[in-house]
């Protein structure tokens, strides 16, 4: 069974999607791989003369996602028989877009109708590449003569761009490729970062690691492309599997469990290998208290600014620092943080600050301590 690599390519109105999936089709091939593109629907549904203006908006969107859904569902079988060890599915928006244009209630009622929920949706997808509509920062290039089914002014492009942004906002793997540069550039920087996800040549995880005031909540909390996710890792060494880490991410029903392995090279870069496992082997390693070598908690802020992701974490033993990291493409490149954060120091090379260090230093006693209560 091929191992099934699902990439979505979103943005806002003229952002060069439908270009960018030809191109990053085509290069991937060039290197071996195996592709399955899933083109835009609504485009087509619109064309066809179904339409939110005729249909309502929930019944348009619900069918969209319906016929999305069935789409995504037979393709992925399909791929998972191909005779190959992985195929990439790369799509033209996946199901979250749809929330851009509906409510909140509207999106969960259509949603759950068919067994889905917007969590677990954000991490069904494996990396998710923004592209920034040329409404913001090529407002020159910004037209709309190649999609007969758009209509949006460069305002409305520019906010329906952020509210995109914002729905996938707190995925796994999300990369923002913005109109810094011409847009053969624009596509050459989408795939170098998306070979780099898929560890062309090597999956390495390149980051550095701030020490920082404790933030303003209330602030994250209103920035439009922010997304807190509760978040519980332990560390294990075991006889069998030797050292990985397990982490449970979101809550309830709707989190989802990964196991991640990561083999060092050097203090800020490694090589990192991510796997999903169920909830029921997560409670299986979890159960393993010999093993576990540290424990911890924290609330995440996932968060997109000035077209960079950032995560910043919130940990319950602190009240005055927290910390906040960013993933590069190479130990030399140039970098930024949010102005709104007060730094103290960078901490990437200081071993008290990595995660096992903190969860074998407030964590492990503590949970188990919680559990027992």
């Amino acid at each position: 069974m091929a191992e099934v690599i699902k990439i979505v390519l979103t943005g806002g109105p003229c952002s060069g999607k439908t270009t960018a999936l030809s191109y990053v089709s085509e290069k991937l091939k060039e290197q071996g791989i195996e592709v399955i593109t899933i083109e835009e629907r609504a485009t087509k549904l619109i064309l066809s003369g179904k339409t939110p203006q005729n249909m309502g908006r929930y019944e348009f969107h619900k069918l969209l996602f319906e016929l999305e859904l069935a789409e995504e569902n037979e393709k992925t079988e399909l791929a998972k028989k191909m005779p190959c060890d992985r195929v990439v599915m790369l799509f033209d928006r996946g199901l979250l877009d749809n929330k851009a244009f509906v409510t909140q209630e509207e999106f969960d009622r259509y949603s759950s109708l068919n067994g889905a929920n917007e969590d677990i949706i954000r991490n069904s997808y494996d990396a998710v590449f923004h592209l920034v509509t040329a409404a913001d920062g090529a407002e020159s290039y910004y037209n709309l003569t190649n999609n007969k089914a758009r209509n949006e002014s460069i305002e409305q492009a520019k906010k329906l761009d952020e509210e995109i942004l914002s729905v996938w906002t707190g995925t796994p793997h999300l990369r923002v490729i913005d109109n810094s540069t011409s847009f053969d550039k624009k596509l050459e920087r989408l795939m170098t970062e998306i070979l780099s996800f898929l560890g062309i040549p090597k999956h390495f995880e390149i980051e550095r690691k701030f020490l920082i005031d404790y933030p303003n909540l209330n602030f994250l909390n209103n920035i439009k492309t922010c997304r807190k996710i509760p978040i519980t890792q332990a560390y294990l060494t075991t006889p069998d599997e030797g050292y990985f880490r397990i982490r449970k991410r979101g809550e309830g029903k709707n989190a989802v469990y990964i196991k991640t392995v990561k083999i060092k090279i050097s203090d800020i870069k490694r090589i990192e290998i991510e796997n999903y496992i169920s909830e029921k082997e997560y409670n299986e390693y979890m159960s393993k208290k010999e093993y576990i070598t540290g424990i911890i908690s924290k609330d995440r802020y996932c968060i997109v600014w000035n077209s960079t992701y950032y995560e910043l974490d919130v940990y319950p033993f602190w009240n005055d620092k927290a910390t906040i990291e960013i993933e590069l493409l190479s130990e030399n490149q140039q970098y930024k943080l949010p102005d709104f954060i007060k730094l103290i120091r960078e901490v990437t090379f200081e071993q008290e600050y990595r995660n096992l260090a903190l969860a074998q230093k407030y964590g492990k006693n503590g949970f188990y301590s919680n559990l027992q209560k």
